[in-house]
């Protein structure tokens, strides 16, 4: 399977425990293989702080995809 995310594009938190720890903006910075439960992982680098973390797909959406449904 496929990454749904590249690398350098930008990310927000998905997962309320996520988002309630970390908000902000986020660069995908390497694309991790699948875990045991088969959802596929990512590095991810705040663009703010530098910080990084590791998430799997579930964890993000693409950057602005909250206002476009807002918007709706």
């Amino acid at each position: 399977m496929t990454h749904k995310y590249s690398m350098g594009q930008l990310v927000n938190a998905a997962a309320a425990h996520f988002a309630d720890r970390t908000s902000g903006t986020y660069e995908i910075v390497r694309l991790m293989p699948e875990d045991s439960r088969g959802e596929r992982g990512y590095r991810i680098r705040d663009t703010v702080s530098g910080s990084q973390r590791a998430v799997g797909e579930s964890e993000i959406r693409a950057a602005g995809a909250e206002r476009a449904h807002k918007g709706r």
